[in-house]
């Protein structure tokens, strides 16, 4: 019998072959199709992949791995007057492969005569330095100075922590075509913590779908003598990103 911890390395093994694999047979798919075969292919539903670095992840304002190479497959369609969208990302770390899902689904709602996005979501996070279940409720608004999203998220589980996260960013056209910046700040108010997270990502669009992105950022967090703990960190990033 194979012991437990051999079986997640065989599964986490597996799966980012089958993420790469997909990754490879998606692009040599398309690139051999002729345009109406890829519009037969991809007709209702969007997919998305992409390879990046970056030297730490942060979620909800906590540090849950270092340096990492992150696969991931995005795919999207239009569900009950909204859009569902669902995710698998890949970490490839020194000590081990992580693994995150993703689940959301997106609907445009009119409240006090102004046009918002509302979400509502769920995570699977598996990291260096634990393992969790969250679920979040977001309203998204747009406005000429500045784009804002508002989300109240929830860990499943007796001793969960809970709170609200706060973003707000805008997008920069810039002289250069296809190349956009985009700073932003987010904060989160937990029930055990307050985290803050400052940056820039900058994205340039090659057209035909892939795009290249570069990220930096500042992060924070009033955690103690915790894995979670971020100190005045500074984190860059790198990817390349595919829509078909």
């Amino acid at each position: 019998m194979l012991d437990e911890d051999y079986k997640i390395v065989i599964i986490k093994t597996y799966m980012k072959k089958l993420v790469i694999g997909l990754m490879t047979m998606l692009g040599a798919a398309f690139s051999s199709a002729g345009t109406e075969t890829s519009s037969n292919l991809t007709q209702g539903i969007s997919v998305d992949i992409g390879v990046s670095h970056t030297q730490l992840t942060n979620t909800r304002g906590l540090k849950v791995r270092d340096d990492a190479f992150n696969y991931t497959l995005l795919l999207g369609t239009d569900v009950g007057g909204g859009s569902l969208s669902a995710g698998v990302g890949l970490f490839e770390t020194d000590e081990d492969t992580d693994s995150q899902v993703d689940v959301s689904w997106t609907k445009g709602v009119d409240l006090l005569g102004q046009a918002f996005d509302a979400k509502v979501s769920f995570q699977k996070v598996e990291a260096d330095f634990g393992d969790w279940e969250q679920v979040g409720l977001g309203l998204a608004y747009s406005h000429e100075l500045a784009d804002v999203t508002t989300t109240v998220w929830h860990e499943l589980g007796s001793s969960a922590s809970y709170g609200v996260e706060l973003t707000v960013s805008r997008i920069f056209e810039t002289p250069v075509a296809n190349l956009t910046v985009i700073p932003f700040i987010t904060s989160n108010f937990a029930n055990s913590y307050n985290a803050v997270e400052v940056g820039t990502v900058v994205d340039y669009d090659f057209g035909n779908g892939l795009s290249i992105a570069a990220k930096a950022t500042y992060n924070h967090n009033d955690v103690d003598n915790s894995p979670y703990s971020l100190d005045h960190d500074w984190n860059f990033g790198l990817g390349f990103k595919y829509e078909f």
